[in-house]
């Protein structure tokens, strides 16, 4: 039986609501709070007039490690190198190296991607990617004069060329076809021709993308056991972008985006803020911003893309893939969230921080001695 889109709404919704992400408090606090570690922010129990000094080792230890890792993967040639199963792959398996190390590395600036994916996952848990493919059209204009009809006819039987305009005359350096000869059937000798033409040649292009995801942007399923998501029954991204943006993206009439964003605003904001659910959204959407919830979810056994707009589907279309990689410094077992080095070090910051403030304390007093005479002295 096929699932009405208040239905497909119904689901989305409750796997919010349960997954982890921007609704599960406790992780967000800890990756707030490793952030603030990293930055050094107060602790909150300074005393005025005492020493505030903070300790980083948090940043220490996460800009220690990173040099480490990025030095795996893009320090030497290829970040990945297809073997050949045999010898008759040699060929195709340099190929393949190539290509793709050519569309991670230049066509995505592959350092800056790989840089911000561990880096996310050594302060917040886990880094997330997107690797998606989009069809880019591009359009070009070019003119063309003095072409021969075989020229003429061999350009314009490319589906992607469209005659923009035409010019036809006979070429005055050339005789009549057929000048001199019989023509049996009387007809009149033909002239070559020579065109003049402008045309507009489309292209279609399959691009590759590679992005980083803010950890906090992702909700998955809880039951997802390990970093992997190709299991998931539930992985949703969530990005304010542009309305023109989207409508131009999922080939939406943009007032119809207009119209969606007016009726959530309407009538759906006070249920929003009573379920914890949208509030969020709506609170950092702005005038030219609205809030998509890309979402790949199991549903008959298939798996689907729905990208929702306030409370409506505007895609959907069956999926093969689930196009996100995660990584995590610390895997816990049967738990897709790991552990990050800033939760192994926050203590420690925390415990330095401590002492220096005591060691320097008592300093600033052992050098600026202070006399306090009660009213009994």
């Amino acid at each position: 039986m096929k699932l009405t889109d208040s239905e497909i709404l119904a689901r989305i919704v409750q796997n919010e609501n349960v997954a982890y992400g921007i609704n599960d408090s406790a992780l967000s606090n800890d990756r707030a709070a490793a952030i603030n570690y990293y930055l050094g922010e107060p602790f909150g129990n300074e005393i005025e007039g005492r020493s505030q000094v903070v300790s980083y080792d948090v940043q220490d230890t996460v800009e220690a490690a990173l040099p480490q890792l990025l030095k795996i993967f893009v320090a030497g040639d290829r970040v990945v190198s297809f073997d050949p199963k045999s010898p008759e792959d040699q060929e195709a398996a340099e190929q393949e190296s190539d290509y793709v190390n050519h569309v991670v590395m230049e066509q995505n600036e592959g350092f800056k991607v790989f840089y911000v994916w561990f880096k996310d996952a050594l302060l917040s848990k886990n880094g997330y990617v997107k690797v998606y493919a989009e069809e880019e059209v591009e359009t070009e204009e070019e003119e063309y004069k003095g072409l021969t009809d075989a020229q003429m006819a061999l350009l314009v039987q490319d589906d992607n060329v469209e005659v923009l305009e035409h010019t036809a005359y006979p070429d005055p350096s050339a005789n009549p076809v057929g000048q001199g000869m019989p023509d049996m059937d009387g007809m009149i000798p033909l002239f070559p021709m020579l065109h003049d033409m402008k045309i507009r040649i489309t292209k279609k292009e399959i691009e590759i993308y590679v992005k980083n995801v803010a950890p906090e942007n992702m909700m998955i399923d809880i039951d997802v056991s390990s970093p992997s998501l190709q299991d998931a029954s539930f992985v949703q991204h969530r990005e304010p972008m542009k309305r023109a943006e989207v409508a131009e993206m999922f080939n939406v009439p943009l007032s119809r985006i207009d119209q969606i964003m007016a009726e959530v605003n309407e009538n759906f904001q006070e249920e929003a803020i009573a379920r914890d659910i949208y509030d969020e959204e709506y609170e950092r959407v702005t005038i030219d911003d609205i809030l998509v919830r890309d979402t790949y979810m199991q549903v008959d056994d298939k798996l689907m893309r729905y990208v929702v707009v306030g409370n409506e589907i505007i895609y959907r279309e069956e999926a093969d893939v689930i196009p996100f990689a995660c990584i995590t410094p610390m895997i816990m077992p049967h738990r897709h969230i790991g552990r990050s080095y800033a939760d192994l070090t926050m203590d420690i910051q925390l415990i330095k921080s401590t002492l220096i403030r005591g060691q320097l304390d008592n300093m600033y007093l052992s050098n600026n001695g202070r006399y306090a005479i009660s009213d009994r002295v």
